[in-house]
Parts: C-alpha cells; sequence; structure tokens
C-alpha cells in the first residue's frame, strides 16, 4: 500500500525548489515570488500544522562538504524579515558526497517567513541541491 494511501491528501506541499552550488557559499532556495515561504499567505496551510523540510544534495565529487540550514523571519510589510536560525530537529551537519537531512521545524510567534539554505565549504564540487516543505496536520 503506498504512503499516499495512508495519508490521503492531508499532507500539504509548501514549497520545492531546486539549485546548483559549486562555491564556497550559502545559497538560499528560491520557491517562487517571493522567493522565501511566507506561511500565512501559502494556499493549504493551517495553523497548527507541524513543518517538516526534506533536503538532498548530489554531486559526483568527494572533496567539499555540503550543509542545510532553515531560518524563520518575522513579516515585515510583506517581505521577509530578520532572519535567525529557525528552531529544527534532525542533523543537517550534511558531509561530502551525496547528502540528504528530513528535519522538522517548530513555528515561532510572529515569525511566519521560512528560509532554506544550502551552504557548501570549496569550489571543487558541484551540489544540485533539493528542497521540498511539506505541512502536515497536526492530527496526523
Amino acid at each position: 500500500m503506498p504512503v499516499r494511501d495512508l495519508i490521503g491528501d492531508s499532507v500539504v506541499v509548501l514549497g520545492t525548489s531546486k539549485v546548483s552550488i559549486n562555491s564556497a557559499t550559502t545559497t538560499a532556495f528560491d520557491f517562487g515570488t517571493p522567493n522565501d515561504i511566507d506561511l500565512t499567505a501559502e494556499s493549504g496551510y493551517l495553523p497548527g500544522m507541524r513543518i517538516l523540510v526534506v533536503f538532498d544534495a548530489s554531486t559526483a565529487g568527494t572533496t567539499d562538504t555540503v550543509s542545510f540550514s532553515v531560518q524563520d523571519a518575522p513579516d515585515s510589510s510583506g517581505s521577509i524579515g530578520s532572519v535567525a536560525t529557525a528552531v529544527t530537529d534532525g542533523t543537517l551537519t550534511g558531509g561530502t558526497g551525496d547528502q540528504y537531512a528530513i528535519t522538522g521545524v517548530r513555528l515561532q510567534p510572529d515569525r511566519p517567513w521560512l528560509r532554506c539554505n544550502v551552504t557548501s565549504d570549496g569550489a571543487n564540487d558541484t551540489f544540485v541541491a533539493q528542497c521540498h516543505v511539506l505541512g502536515i496536520p497536526a492530527k496526523l
């Protein structure tokens, strides 16, 4: 039985993005206008939903280290405000070669914006990274 049969249409995809990174930098995933996720504007998001973020990064290289992060922020007149590290569970530290991470995000009061990032520590390997942000009703 596919897992989708067990959870039905309850799980909501709040954002999905793919980026390439080939230098020592942090790159934010672009979820479309306005780039970051504003939970107050996402159709399908309901207050009280649990947020699950799934990251993966693929490379043929074995030299550079890749890691992931999630930030949250207040609203600033309809745009993302000052970001800070979000409260998450799971390990986002990553490593060399192909990497993945799954984490839950504890939403903070008055911080409805989410930004997801991938960071590489070098310029030897090219990573293709993906991020999927899911909303899961508290009842599941």
